[in-house]
């Protein structure tokens, strides 16, 4: 992919900002990274990757202009809620600057962050509640969706891929599967080798519904029954073994059941109406280039 420039109101969006929205947008989508994606899939996500971070920078300037900016102890507010993620701030920030980042430009990137939620807050605080007739309507309307879908509650332990030497996390994984088989405590075993985060719950992963986890371990996580073990699972992330500890079956939902959920989205609709409509008003009084 070659590299883009993309300049709003004379100021430039570096390749790093734009790099980091390609890959999380890459994620949301299509559960891949950008090298993964075919070319048609890059074109689509560098499309998405744009508008937002042009509609980001539209706000965030918006906000400087209106004074709503992110004093230094939201800033530092936020920083520690990242920083509970890590064994230490020595360790933050060195994570950062494997990924190119100072302090000083992750400050910024923080700051432009809060600014941009604190505005777009304040926009939406004029959206309009929906009235009990399109609440209703709406639940007429969508049967289909009136439900609480199936959920699987599972665990799994996670061995990663390795491209230099596929053979050893096969043989890993086939390692802890013949222990788990022979009656070993499955959450043990993920604390002592799985390289997911779970591995400090056991694997537990929680409830989770269609769509929550990618293709090949969502088909095999929701045919598995309460107490089975997967056999090898290989997915884009490694090799998992999967165990479903619980299931709970669709539920259809009753009109005051599903009210303020209908309701929330309603008014989260409008909302998103209200803010598409804001920033094409900006985008029509700036500047925009984006070019090779």
């Amino acid at each position: 992919m070659s590299e883009k420039t993309l300049v709003v109101n004379g100021t430039p969006i570096s390749h790093f900002d734009f790099m980091n929205a390609m890959q999380s947008y890459s994620m949301e989508l299509y559960r891949k990274s950008v090298d993964q994606l075919s070319e048609e899939e890059q074109e689509k996500v560098q499309e998405i990757a744009v508008e937002r971070i042009i509609a980001r920078e539209l706000i965030f300037q918006q906000a400087l202009a209106e004074g709503v900016v992110a004093n230094d102890e939201q800033i530092e507010q936020e920083k520690a809620k990242v920083m509970q993620n890590f064994p230490s701030e020595e360790e933050f920030y060195a994570t950062l600057e494997k990924a190119g980042v100072d302090k000083e430009s992750y400050y910024r990137m923080i700051r432009q962050d809060l600014s941009v939620n604190m505005l777009t807050d304040q926009k939406l605080e004029a959206a309009e509640e929906p009235s009990e007739d399109e609440i209703k309507a709406f639940y007429d309307e969508h049967p289909d969706k009136m439900v609480n879908p199936a959920m699987v509650q599972a665990s799994h332990i996670l061995v990663k891929a390795d491209l230099e030497n596929p053979e050893k996390p096969e043989a890993q994984i086939r390692e802890i599967k013949e222990k788990v088989d022979n009656g070993e405590d499955f959450a043990a075993l993920a604390q002592e080798h799985s390289a997911c985060p779970s591995s400090a719950k056991g694997g537990d992963l929680g409830l989770f519904g269609p769509g929550s986890m990618v293709k090949p371990f969502e088909e095999v996580a929701f045919a598995l029954k309460p107490g089975e073990v997967s056999d090898v699972v290989p997915t884009q992330f490694g090799l998992h073994l999967i165990k479903v500890t619980d299931t709970q079956e669709t539920q259809n939902l009753s009109y005051e059941e599903a009210k303020p959920q209908i309701a929330q989205f309603l008014k989260e609709q409008n909302g998103a109406k209200l803010l598409q409509d804001w920033v094409e008003e900006l985008k029509k009084e700036a500047t925009i280039d984006f070019s090779d």
